[in-house]
């Protein structure tokens, strides 16, 4: 119901909560995941961060210019920015991935929640975040006053709008989300996951392969060097006139082409999603579109019958556009 959000939504982080005992230890924890969420998705919220050398050339000092510069005449606090943009740097560096630098976090929490939010909202284009929190299963009346209290101090300290979604909870107004009739059916059918929720997670942004999908960067990587895997785009949005598929996100596409590339990872095995994939690929066939999918198991046990499989299609389909042109 999330991904992929109109032009005009908020960027959106979802965070899995944990009972916690207190209040600063709760929001202690969302701005620890904040902080690192900001250091992967560096360089992107900094203008002309991707051309910065690791920190033994220089590049700390650098980033901390371009933070400073950045700040000018925006909302982002600059001393707190360039002092981000300078611990990211530090862990572009291969040897200072096991350092943990302390320096953003000596700024007051009011100020690190508020930069967070503005970096985030910067990395994905947009003017607001929102964070979606799932409330806990069973949580104990000192913690839900614990989460209760936490949330209303992040969304007036940092901006941010906080949803609350899962268990109902005292002090915070309840809205039933009426969803559309087959996506509700579908997601009643969906068994407990198996794998481990992220803490924190984000959708990727578009025009690049999600930096936390070990198989969507494997996959780039090997296209980088192919000549003939020129024009594709990475998790674009497609715009679709079926009501229930409003906006569909791809993995991959080329779009002059019409191909799309899904590589499924095991939430796709389940007969719900299977049959939400059906549907969406069905869509996207009508307009003309041909489907290749992919498990995560095929993409890292051989990638090079994957890459084989993408290239015989795609050189099918312009030698087709080609004649039709002539």
């Amino acid at each position: 119901m999330l991904d992929p959000l109109p032009e005009i939504g908020p960027a959106v982080v979802t965070y899995a909560a944990a009972e916690c005992d207190s209040v600063p230890e709760l929001v202690g924890s969302i701005l620890r995941e904040l902080e690192t969420l900001a250091v992967k998705l560096f360089p992107d919220w900094l203008p002309e961060g991707e051309k910065l050398d690791g920190p033994g050339g220089g590049g700390m000092a650098a980033a901390r210019v371009l933070a400073m510069r950045m700040a000018t005449g925006t909302r982002h606090f600059g001393p707190f920015l360039a002092e981000l943009a300078a611990h990211a740097i530090q862990h572009r560096d291969p040897f200072a991935l096991g350092l943990r630098s302390t320096r953003s976090r000596a700024f007051p929490a009011e100020v690190r929640a508020a930069g967070l939010a503005r970096v985030v909202g910067a990395a994905f284009r947009r003017c607001e975040v929102a964070l979606v929190v799932h409330v806990p299963e069973k949580l104990s009346s000192h913690g839900e006053t614990v989460l209760v209290a936490g949330c209303e101090w992040l969304a007036h300290q940092s901006g941010m709008g906080v949803w609350l979604v899962g268990p109902e909870v005292k002090r915070v107004e309840t809205v039933h989300l009426k969803v559309p009739e087959a996506v509700a059916r579908l997601a009643a059918e969906l068994p407990p996951s198996e794998t481990p929720v992220e803490i924190l997670r984000v959708p990727p942004l578009r025009g690049e392969p999600a930096r936390y999908s070990e198989v969507e960067q494997a996959v780039e990587k090997a296209l980088f060097d192919c000549p003939w895997a020129h024009g594709r785009e990475w998790n674009q949005t497609y715009a679709s006139t079926d009501s229930l598929f409003v906006t569909i996100r791809t993995d991959l596409m080329w779009a002059r082409e019409k191909c799309v590339v899904e590589l499924d990872g095991p939430e796709h095995r389940t007969a719900a999603k299977a049959e939400m994939d059906r549907l969406r690929d069905r869509r996207l066939e009508r307009d003309g579109f041909a489907v290749l999918r992919f498990t995560n198991e095929q993409v890292l046990d051989d990638l090079p019958a994957v890459l084989r499989r993408i290239k015989e299609f795609l050189l099918g389909r312009r030698l087709g556009l080609n004649e039709g042109a002539g």
